[in-house]
C-alpha cells in the first residue's frame, strides 16, 4: 500500500501520513475534512452531503479553487505515488455558511 500524506490547507498541520486518510478533523485547527475521491467534484459532493447543504458540486468545485484558505474552506489533494485523492476542509460553523454560499 502506498504511503499517503495529507496536510491541512487551512493551518498547514500534518493531518495524516502512512495509510490512506479517512474523513475526520484536523488535529491543528479542528477543521472537518471529507472526500478522498478521484476528482475534486467528488470531494465537493461529499462536503455538501456531510454538511447537509443543497448545491451544485461543479459550482462549489470552481469556487473552492478561487477562494483563499483564510475563508475557512479549501480544496486540496493528498500526496501519494501514482495518483492522489481530493479533500474539502471546512473550519467551523461560519465556514459552513460560506460553503453553502459557494455552492449556489
Amino acid at each position: 500500500m502506498p504511503e499517503v500524506r495529507l496536510d491541512c490547507p487551512l493551518c498547514g498541520v500534518l493531518v495524516s501520513e502512512g495509510d490512506p486518510p479517512t474523513p475526520g478533523s484536523c488535529p491543528g485547527c479542528g477543521a472537518r475534512y471529507v472526500g478522498g475521491t478521484a476528482r475534486p467534484q467528488g470531494a465537493a459532493q461529499a462536503a455538501l452531503a456531510a454538511f447537509g447543504i443543497e448545491g451544485d458540486p461543479e459550482t462549489l468545485t470552481r469556487a473552492l479553487f478561487d477562494v483563499a484558505p483564510e475563508s475557512g474552506v479549501a480544496v486540496t489533494s493528498d500526496r501519494r505515488d501514482g495518483f492522489y485523492a481530493w479533500w474539502v476542509f471546512v473550519s467551523d460553523g461560519a465556514a459552513q455558511g460560506r460553503l453553502a454560499t459557494l455552492a449556489n
